[in-house]
């Protein structure tokens, strides 16, 4: 690029944002106090890990949590996944998923081979619709750009 005139070996005009990159580098941008105690909020939740009361350890990342069935309290989706596949007796073409929404499927594969293909056998209600789960609105509110 020829830098007196801005432009490439074939004529064109070639832009350069490391100026304007470089203008950009030593300004920060001054957060309101509703962010700052936004921010801290968010910290201090991230910092209370629950235990699973499925295996007992910490749960480090509260957004892939599920609701216990019995208490509410937040379960690794893992552990969750792991009760499931011993309780629920699985042929050889059929596989547990989760389907959102707090519900798992049984699906049956016709042809083990072939993934696209498939049927729901049955759903797995795991959380209730219709109760609210307070860790989840929580989590829902902090992190909500919305206000």
């Amino acid at each position: 690029m020829d830098h007196t005139n801005g432009r490439n070996r074939n004529g064109r005009r070639q832009w350069n944002n490391s100026r304007r990159n470089q203008d950009r580098r030593g300004k920060k941008e001054v957060l309101t106090k509703d962010e700052i105690e936004n921010q801290e909020a968010i910290r201090t939740f991230k910092l209370n890990t629950p235990e699973c009361p499925m295996c007992g350890k910490p749960i480090t990342e509260l957004s892939t949590a599920l609701a216990d069935k019995d208490s509410g309290l937040p379960v690794h989706f893992d552990c969750v996944l792991e009760h499931l596949q011993k309780n629920e007796k699985l042929s050889s073409d059929q596989k547990i998923v989760y389907i959102g929404q707090g519900r798992f499927g049984v699906l049956v594969f016709p042809q083990a081979h072939d993934t696209k293909n498939f049927s729901i056998q049955k759903i797995i209600e795991w959380e209730p619709h219709d109760k609210k789960i307070e860790w989840r609105t929580e989590i829902a509110g902090l992190y909500s750009q919305v206000k």
